[in-house]
C-alpha cells in the first residue's frame, strides 16, 4: 500500500518549514503511525553522518522526531555550497565529483530519477511521508520545481503553507504565494502563521481575509518558541540571561556544522562572534567546522591576537575539524579538492593538513583519555560523534595546553561532556521535540489534516470504548447517489473523516471485482474499521465500533439480496428503522440507475426498478441527499 504524503511549503527560506515538519512528524508518531521525513534537495553545510553516508542535519533531526533511523533517502540530494557559484553534490549520502562539476541546469536531468526512486521507496515503506519544501514553491523562473511541486505531484501530496510573522508581511506573503501557485492550489489544506510575538487578536482578522480571498482555512498561529534545536543552517540562538558564563563561537563566512552546538544556547551565555570585540571576555572559544578553510583563513587571522591572548591566560579553546585545520602550519590542496594551492595556517598546531579527494565520513564512539589541564575533566568519558572531512594529517584528538583540537563533530552533544564542562545537562532533543509537538497541538487545528489524509490518533482502529478526538457526529442518514466513477466513495470518505466503520457489501467473485475491492481498500484511511457484510446491514450496524458508519454500496447490496431470494424493500425498511435506534451517523452510497438506457433484459429492468425504490426509501429518510456528477456533489 502506497503511503499518503503531506508537503510543508513556505513563503520563503527561514520561515520555519524545518521545525514545523519536525513537529508534525512527532505529532503523527504520537498517533501510532510510521512516518518519515523527506526533502528532495537541501542546500546546507550542516550535515550528519548516518548509515549510508551523510545527510542534511534538518532531515536527520526530523527522522529523530519521527522515531525512525535517519537515512540518505530522506535527503537524496545535499548541495554543500563552496563559494558563490559552486557546490559539492552529495547524492544519496555520497559525494559525486562528476555532478559537482556541472552547472545547476546541466545536473538537473541526472537528479530527478534519483529523487523519485528515493521518494517512492519511502512511500512503500511508511504510512505517511512529510515532505519539506525548499525556499518557496512559486519561484516561477525555476519551474518545473523539483523540491516542491514535482515531488508533491509524484506523491499526490496535500500541502500546508507557512509564513514567518516575525519578518513582517506574512499576510501578503501567504496570499501572494497562493495566487502564484495556479493549479497547485488544490493541494493546500491550510495556512500556518509562525514565530508570532504580541497580541494574537491583532493577527486574527487576517484569518478571515485569507479564507475569504482563497477558500483555504488558517490552521492557527505558532508563537515564537524558545527551543534550541539543530536547524538547516545551524541553529538560531536567541540570547538569554541564564547560562554558565560567556562562550563565543567564531562565525567565519563558511562556518559549517554549527548545529552541533545547539546545547550551548541553554547552557551558556552564547555569542556567535563575527568580530574579535564580540568574542572578548569569553571563558571558552570555539572554532567550528568550515566548508572552505582556505578562504576562511584571512578572516580568522584577524582573531589571532585574541586567540593567543586567550590561550596565554590559560582559558580553554576547542577547534573542530575545519577550525583545527586553520590552526595548523599549512593547508595543502594540490589537486584543488576545495581550493587549489598552499595556504599558511595560524601555526598553533604542529601539523600540516593535506586535502584528499577521498572524503572521511564515519561515526565514532571512543573513550577519552590522556587529556590534561582544563580538559582532564573529560577523561574517562565515552563519547559519540562523527567525522566528515577531506583533510588528512591531524590526530583525532590533540591537545596543546588549553587548546583542544579534534576531527570529531558532536562532542558538545554528549550529556557527559555537558555535565563536565557546564555542571548540568542541556534539555535533550527528545524533550525539545516533545515540547515542539505540544506547541503544534496546542496552537494549530490539526483536524483538517487528519480528515484529508485519513489519519488519526492511531494507525489501527480504535479499541472498543475509546473515544475519537473529534466531536461526536450528529446521528442520522446521509445518502450519496451517482453514476459509476462519479466520486461517491471518495465523497463518503471526506464526509466520514478519520474515524469510521465501513460496511462493505461487495463480494470478490471474479478477478476484476477482487482488484476493485483491493483498490478501494488501499484508498481508505488506515484508521477505519471494515466489516464485510453482503446482506445483513442492520446486524452490521449494531457491530460497528465507530459513531460514523459508511455503507458502500446499496447497489451491490440489492443484487446480493435478490440472488438470495430476499426482499430488498423489506430489508431496506428494517435497516432504516435500525439507524435511529443505533444513534449513529450513516453515510450510504448508491448508484443512480434511473437516468440511463432502459435495460433490454426483464431481470435487469426489475433490478433497476427495485434499486430505484430502495434509493427513494433512503432519500425519504435521509437528512441530506447528494447527487455526485463528475466528482462534484450537488445537494438535492
Amino acid at each position: 500500500m502506497r503511503a499518503k504524503a503531506l508537503a510543508v511549503w513556505g513563503t520563503g527560506s527561514g520561515v520555519g518549514k524545518s521545525l514545523l515538519t519536525a513537529g508534525l512528524l512527532r505529532h503523527f508518531k504520537r498517533l501510532g503511525l510510521r512516518v518519515a521525513p523527506f526533502k528532495a534537495q537541501n542546500m546546507s553545510n550542516h550535515a550528519r553522518v548516518v548509515a549510508g553516508g551523510e545527510m542534511a542535519s534538518a532531515q536527520w533531526l526530523q527522522a529523530l522526531a519521527a522515531g525512525v533511523p535517519p537515512e540518505p533517502r530522506m535527503n537524496p540530494i545535499l548541495l554543500k555550497p563552496m563559494g558563490e557559484r559552486s557546490s559539492q553534490v552529495v547524492l544519496l549520502g555520497q559525494v559525486s565529483p562528476e555532478l559537482s562539476r556541472l552547472s545547476w541546469r546541466e545536473r538537473r536531468p541526472h537528479l530527478e530519477g534519483v529523487v523519485r526512486e528515493a521518494l517512492e521507496g519511502l512511500l512503500r515503506d511508511y504510512d505517511l511521508v512529510v515532505m519539506e519544501g525548499a525556499g518557496s514553491p512559486v519561484e516561477r523562473n525555476l519551474w518545473p520545481d523539483l523540491p516542491n511541486l514535482k515531488v508533491a505531484q509524484w506523491a499526490e501530496a496535500k500541502a500546508l503553507l507557512v509564513a514567518d510573522v516575525d519578518q513582517g508581511g506574512s499576510l501578503a506573503a501567504l496570499y501572494g504565494t497562493w495566487a502564484l501557485l495556479q493549479d497547485h492550489r488544490q493541494r493546500l489544506l491550510g495556512f500556518v502563521f509562525n514565530k508570532f510575538r504580541g497580541e494574537l487578536e491583532l493577527l486574527k482578522p487576517a484569518y478571515g481575509l485569507l479564507e475569504a480571498w482563497t477558500g483555504v482555512p488558517v490552521l492557527g498561529t505558532l508563537p515564537m518558541l524558545g527551543l534550541e534545536l539543530p536547524e538547516e543552517d545551524g541553529f538560531r540562538h536567541r540570547p538569554r540571561a541564564a547560562g554558565h558564563g560567556k562562550v563565543a563561537i567564531l562565525r567565519y563566512p563558511h562556518a559549517s556544522n554549527l548545529d552541533e552546538f545547539w546545547p550551548l544556547g541553554e547552557l551558556a551565555q552564547l555569542v556567535q562572534a563575527r568580530t574579535p570585540e564580540e568574542a572578548e571576555g569569553a571563558w571558552l572559544l570555539i572554532l567550528p567546522g568550515s566548508r572552505l578553510p582556505a578562504e576562511d583563513l584571512p578572516w580568522l587571522r584577524n582573531f589571532l591576537p585574541l586567540i593567543r591572548d586567550h590561550l596565554a591566560q590559560g582559558r580553554p579553546a576547542l577547534a573542530v575539524c575545519g577550525g583545527a585545520e586553520m590552526l595548523s602550519q599549512a593547508i595543502l590542496d594540490e589537486e584543488g579538492v576545495e581550493r587549489k594551492g598552499t595556504f599558511p595556517g595560524l601555526g598553533l598546531l604542529p601539523f600540516q593538513v593535506r586535502m584528499e579527494r577521498r572524503k572521511t565520513v564515519a561515526r565514532r564512539r571512543l573513550l577519552l583519555q590522556g587529556l590534561g589541564g582544563f580538559w582532564d575533566r573529560l577523561n574517562g568519558l565515552e563519547v559519540e560523534g562523527y567525522e566528515i572531512h577531506h583533510g588528512q594529517g591531524l590526530p583525532l584528538f590533540h591537545q596543546e595546553g588549553p587548546l583542544l583540537a579534534t576531527w570529531l563533530h558532536g562532542l558538545m552533544e554528549n550529556p557527559g561532556v555537558q555535565r563536565a564542562l557546564f555542571g548540568r545537562e542541556a534539555k535533550g532533543l527528545e524533550e525539545a521535540l516533545e515540547e515542539l509537538a505540544d506547541a503544534l497541538e496546542a496552537h494549530l487545528d490539526l483536524r483538517p489534516l487528519h480528515r484529508a489524509l485519513g489519519l488519526a490518533e492511531e494507525a489501527q482502529p480504535l479499541a472498543p470504548g475509546r473515544e475519537s478526538p473529534d466531536p461526536p457526529p450528529r446521528p442520522g442518514l446521509v445518502l450519496l447517489l451517482g453514476g459509476a466513477r462519479s466520486g461517491k466513495s471518495r465523497r463518503a470518505q471526506e464526509l466520514a473523516g478519520p474515524f469510521a466503520t465501513l460496511i462493505a457489501t461487495a463480494e470478490a467473485r471474479d478477478d476484476e471485482m477482487a482488484e476493485r475491492i483491493a483498490r478501494h481498500r488501499a484508498e481508505r484511511p488506515p484508521t477505519w474499521e471494515t466489516l464485510e457484510e453482503p446482506v445483513d446491514l442492520a446486524g452490521a450496524l449494531l457491530e460497528a465500533r465507530h459513531p460514523t458508519v459508511v455503507v458502500d454500496c446499496l447497489t451491490l447490496w440489492v443484487a446480493n439480496l435478490l440472488e438470495r431470494s430476499l426482499d430488498p424493500i423489506w430489508e431496506a425498511k428494517r435497516f432504516l428503522e435500525a439507524i435511529p435506534r443505533s444513534g449513529k451517523r450513516v453515510i450510504a452510497v448508491s448508484n443512480e440507475v434511473g437516468m440511463g438506457i432502459v435495460p433490454a433484459h426483464p431481470l435487469a429492468r426489475r433490478y433497476r426498478d427495485i434499486l430505484g425504490e430502495v434509493n427513494a426509501l433512503f432519500a425519504q429518510a435521509a437528512e441530506e441527499v447528494y447527487l455526485m456528477v463528475a466528482g462534484r456533489a450537488l445537494r438535492l
